[in-house]
């Protein structure tokens, strides 16, 4: 069973590529529909005991947490012989720790200036509409306090950028280069995937995710470290709630 999903060392045709793709395809769409049940089910027995700003925090941490283990055994499955190398990479880089910081902060201050210029080159109707004010059930991250803003802000800077860097430049980016075009599908392909799980935000907004995306896909190709990936997401969200906070 282990043989036909471990990955072929290294792909030799387009059959061992589209294994690959179909390989990720089933692990990419598994671990999302289980992490969505587990957090759902484990919110089920105990949500009821919090108030409705701690439950989506929890529910939010619970889904980063699957996702962040079915990570690991994904990448276990793909690479047995050395799981964890594979998934995070080589020791970290001095040098690259301070350019995923500076990317980090020069992504921040680009961010809204991009986002604008890209959303009014469009047409009206591309961007939504912006409706009524309506009454909202959940209180805006910012307008926390106590114990929930904490949690909040930890989920935000910590937990979901560990999360989502463990599958987009974690397993899914390695395996994607394992394929013959390599880098040349596996840097776009998975800045796509990011940037359009994020189209909830304006066009800009997606634009800017796939700017960031980009930058994130290079630190990984260039240093082999994933943990880089989530030191650059994580200060990007960091900063990002500072510049809301203080405008």
């Amino acid at each position: 069973m282990l043989h036909f999903i471990r990955l072929p060392r290294p792909s030799r045709s387009a059959l061992d590529d589209s294994l690959i793709l179909l390989r990720l395809a089933v692990l990419y769409g598994g671990l999302g529909v289980l992490s969505h049940y587990v957090a759902a089910w484990i919110m089920r027995f105990v949500g009821s005991q919090f108030h409705i700003d701690t439950q989506f925090l929890m529910l939010d941490a619970l889904f980063a947490a699957s996702v962040m283990l079915g990570s690991l055994l994904i990448a276990w499955l793909l690479q047995p012989d050395s799981p964890l190398r594979w998934l995070f990479g080589s020791r970290l880089s001095v040098r690259g720790v301070l350019l995923a910081i500076l990317g980090a902060v020069v992504m921040v201050y680009a961010a809204d200036p991009l986002a604008g210029w890209f959303d009014l080159r469009l047409p009206d109707s591309v961007l939504l509409p912006e409706g009524e004010t309506r009454p909202q059930a959940v209180t805006p991250l910012l307008e926390l306090t106590g114990g929930r803003l904490l949690m909040a802000l930890v989920i935000a800077v910590l937990w979901v950028p560990a999360a989502e860097e463990f599958i987009f430049r974690g397993w899914l980016f390695k395996a994607l280069a394992r394929t013959r075009p390599g880098m040349l599908i596996a840097l776009p392909a998975s800045t796509l995937i990011f940037a359009l799980l994020h189209g909830f935000y304006s066009p800009g907004g997606v634009l800017v995710i796939g700017v960031l995306g980009a930058f994130l896909g290079w630190l990984r190709c260039r240093y082999d470290q994933l943990w880089l990936c989530v030191l650059a997401h994580a200060v990007y969200n960091g900063l990002t709630l500072i510049m809301v906070s203080i405008q």
